[in-house]
């Protein structure tokens, strides 16, 4: 009787043990995944900064040195997030990430020399890249399991922010033909290019989300066609562009910060989340 009492003793602190074991894991492995979103975060920014470089050092190449100032601010801003992110453990193992520090090291100094659309291509593919590593971020700490409202959570980090990205370039593209009142054919074909990428939003998850996380503002889309309307007619189909730099920059903008702004929303969501379970 007592070998039979102490086995079941035995079998029972295993189970309870086991239980503890897999609950700690649990709690690990959900910390974890909370201080990737917080990473996220952090890559939205820097991209948000360069997007931001790219189209002040676009407008200046073709003559708008009133930008001087504010280049020097995004400057300082993507020096301070960039540390920030090579203190965090994934990032800073990341072969993308050693190549857009050692690209933005060159760039940060060299952006003077070149011409519009080279500028622009630099600034992309170094964003293009950090898009990337977004990606790779949420993947690996599994960030699309922290939802289990919205299944489709991860269109934030994927279309929301890849769109964000064709919008940062047109307004960098346009700002900078806006500035020169002239366009060749080829810049031309690429606004129309991107136009019509930025067309393909799924318009469906668009509005459902924004809906969801901030119902007060506008809807998205209506300010998405505002904005491929002005592409269209005052760059698309006018080879010397008349509307001014300013004017076509704030729109472009606009529709940027409101993408960005659900983004941070649906973020702000999941960060809601913990602190319920907390």
């Amino acid at each position: 009787m007592n070998t039979i009492l102490l086995i079941s003793a035995g079998v029972l602190s295993l189970i309870v043990l086991s239980g503890l074991l897999s609950w700690t894991l649990g709690r690990h492995r959900l910390k974890q995944r909370y201080a990737g979103l917080q990473t996220l975060k952090q890559l939205k920014n820097l991209i948000v900064s360069l997007q931001k470089h790219r189209g002040l050092s676009s407008a200046m190449l073709n003559g708008d040195k009133q930008q001087a100032k504010a280049l020097q601010q995004q400057q300082q801003d993507i020096k301070d997030y960039s540390q920030q992110l090579a203190n965090e453990a994934f990032v800073s193992a990341q072969s993308r990430w050693d190549s857009f520090v050692q690209h933005w090291a060159k760039l940060q100094h060299s952006w003077k020399d070149n011409n519009l659309e080279n500028n622009i291509a630099q600034h992309s593919l170094m964003i293009k890249n950090l898009l990337f590593l977004s990606q790779d971020l949420a993947e690996y700490y599994s960030l699309s399991s922290l939802s289990k409202q919205y299944k489709n959570i991860d269109f934030l980090w994927y279309e929301l922010l890849e769109t964000a990205e064709s919008i940062g370039q047109v307004r960098a593209l346009g700002s900078g033909l806006a500035a020169a009142q002239h366009s060749t054919s080829v810049e031309r074909i690429r606004l129309a290019f991107l136009h019509n990428k930025i067309g393909q939003i799924d318009a469906q998850s668009l509005n459902h989300f924004a809906h969801s996380f901030i119902p007060e503002t506008p809807a998205y889309q209506g300010l998405l066609e505002e904005l491929l309307i002005t592409i269209e007619q005052e760059l698309i189909n006018k080879p010397q562009p008349t509307i001014p730099v300013n004017e076509y920059f704030q729109q472009a903008t606009k529709v940027l910060e409101g993408l960005y702004q659900l983004f941070d929303a649906g973020i702000a969501h999941l960060e809601a989340q913990q602190n319920a379970k907390n």
